[in-house]
């Protein structure tokens, strides 16, 4: 854990870590509990569907723009802006939804949420990019930030659903007779960690470092998606992220198959053991030193995602496919991490933020994209199984695709 040590004695590290967790700890819950919410109010999943759908893809929609504002007037900036705007108008659209406002209302108050939703994991990738630079004294270390930062952002995913859960269930303990509360207590709970953990982040060292753009040449046009091999980075992790979203639609239609009535149960155990698996591999990916090129590392992940899920799919029980969930899943942060670390190659400091932003768009946009078509495949083409094929495939493809990437190799430390 020496390199963690290393990493922590990094000027502005600590604030950059635990701020980073506190920002993002209401990602883990907010869709889950809009869900939840809009459902027992408006007693309709697709009205829930509805609400959380704008909020989803008016963060992809918006990501790049936000990121390159980041880039000009700075991350600290911009990040702080955004939480004041995305905590109020989440507080806005919670007291619509509980007054019953009509569903256009609300989609637009949807909309507006998603709009501002702050980057904060693009402008923590951008600022430990910038922090372990060839020219800085950490540099070394880059690998061990972009794990950690990955192994923290699957932590998020971990902890939140067992948050939302206690919430639910204390709320239900003061008030049984609505259902409700739980889920709204949840949304603003999220909203307060949102606003507060990205004013840490913006009044830390680490943040306030990030010089914006005005003494480098302002980004125009495609800015950042007109770095070499830059789109056949996005186009492989396109390919990744509609794994990423087919996957727990294939786990729920395999756990209602194997226990019918006791499925969502199974589901949400499930799942958290492979966010688990993750955060594990991503920590311990940060430890060690790999003298292997970012395109190697990149292209023996992704056949080693593939495979796993093609190990899903000859699962013959769900005590089998949570041990395989567990070590498949272990592989997820270090692909996230090694694809942070070739964006931070591929780009320049003054577009740094942007060219985060727009793996944040992708990611939401094809991961929404593999959730959808693998629900048609799983009703219509062979149930879990085939779900997890269709994740093995895609996969597949960005392999292939990111034989096209090609990375200027630092010179080692």
């Amino acid at each position: 854990m020496d390199r963690y040590a290393q990493m922590w004695r990094i000027p502005g590290a600590p604030t950059l870590l635990l701020g980073g967790i506190v920002a993002r700890l209401g990602q883990g819950v907010t869709v889950i509990a809009w869900l939840l919410l809009v459902r027992e109010t408006r007693g309709s999943y697709a009205d829930a569907a509805a609400v959380t759908a704008a909020i989803s893809l008016a963060t992809a929609a918006a990501a790049p723009v936000v990121g390159r504002l980041a880039d000009l007037y700075s991350a600290q900036r911009v990040l702080s802006a955004c939480a004041v705007v995305y905590s109020l108008s989440r507080i806005a659209l919670l007291t619509a939804v509980l007054n019953g406002r009509p569903l256009i209302e609300l989609c637009v108050l949807a909309l507006i949420t998603g709009a501002s939703f702050p980057p904060v994991s693009p402008a923590l990738r951008a600022t430990w990019s910038m922090l372990t630079a060839q020219d800085k004294p950490h540099a070394d270390l880059r690998q061990t930030t972009m794990a950690a930062e990955s192994a923290l952002f699957e932590f998020v995913f971990v902890v939140g659903p067992l948050l939302l859960s206690a919430t639910i269930l204390i709320t239900g303990f003061f008030a049984p007779g609505d259902p409700a509360i739980g889920p709204a207590a949840a949304i603003l709970g999220a909203a307060a960690c949102s606003l507060l953990g990205c004013l840490w982040l913006a009044r830390g060292t680490g943040m306030r470092s990030m010089t914006p753009i005005g003494e480098n040449p302002r980004t125009t046009g495609l800015g950042p998606l007109r770095a070499h091999c830059f789109p056949a980075l996005l186009g492989a992790a396109a390919g990744v992220m509609f794994a990423f979203g087919a996957a727990p639609v294939a786990i729920a239609a395999f756990a209602e198959e194997i226990h019918a009535g006791g499925g969502p149960g199974v589901t949400g155990v499930l799942i958290a053991i492979w966010s688990l698996g993750s955060a594990i591999g991503g920590i311990w990916f940060g430890t060690i030193r790999l003298s292997a090129p970012l395109r190697t590392q990149f292209l023996v992940i992704l056949a080693i995602l593939a495979a796993g899920y093609f190990l899903w799919a000859a699962s013959p029980n769900t005590f089998v496919l949570a041990a395989i969930l567990f070590i498949s899943g272990a592989i997820i942060a270090p692909a996230l991490a090694v694809m942070a670390n070739i964006v931070a190659e591929l780009t320049v400091e003054s577009m740094r933020n942007e060219a985060y932003t727009w793996l944040t768009t992708i990611s939401m946009s094809f991961a929404a994209v593999g959730a959808a078509v693998t629900g048609l495949v799983v009703e219509s083409a062979g149930g879990a199984r085939a779900g997890f094929i269709v994740a093995g495939l895609a996969t597949f493809v960005a392999l292939i695709v990111a034989l096209r990437v090609r990375t200027p190799e630092r010179v080692p430390a």
